[in-house]
């Protein structure tokens, strides 16, 4: 999987948020709110290719999770980004 690379990372004020930045203009239509963790995963992946297991590991590596909490977060979040787009297969 890859992440839509259409797609753009802003930090507003403490809220990270993902917009469409492509061709330089923003469409603030749709917005997408994410978490801390959830917009350190997006930072982290960047134009690489990842798998749910990657995610899994890297989050049990940065923050204090379980594997199987992290792997139940992980899909859930990969889940939501595939129906709202925010990922490429």
């Amino acid at each position: 999987m890859k992440l839509n690379r259409k797609l753009d990372l802003r930090k507003i004020g403490n809220k990270y948020m993902i917009v469409n930045g492509d061709a330089g203009n923003v469409d603030m239509v749709r917005v997408f709110s994410l978490n801390e963790p959830a917009a350190w995963l997006w930072q982290r992946i960047g134009e690489n290719s990842f798998t749910i297991d990657l995610l899994v590991d890297w989050l049990c590596e940065e923050y204090d999770v379980a594997a199987e909490t992290a792997r139940k977060d992980v899909v859930a979040l990969i889940d939501i980004w595939t129906k709202c787009g925010l990922v490429d297969a």
